[in-house]
């Protein structure tokens, strides 16, 4: 699939963005294994985490 930017020139980058972007970001999930690492200790799970801004729930990766 071939992405194209506001001018009709192939953009090859705008791919990769568009998959980034329905993932999670690398400094929220580090938080989420922290805090399912303690939660953990007391026998819990974290089941998800909600955006707050859009309540978009990120899918658990790893």
């Amino acid at each position: 699939m071939s992405y194209k930017n506001n001018e009709g020139y192939p953009d090859p980058t705008a791919g990769k963005a568009i998959k980034a972007a329905g993932r999670m970001p690398t400094h929220i999930y580090n938080v989420s294994c922290a805090l399912n690492a303690v939660a953990g200790l007391h026998g819990l799970e974290i089941m998800g985490l909600r955006d707050k801004k859009t309540g978009k729930e990120w899918p658990q990766r790893g």
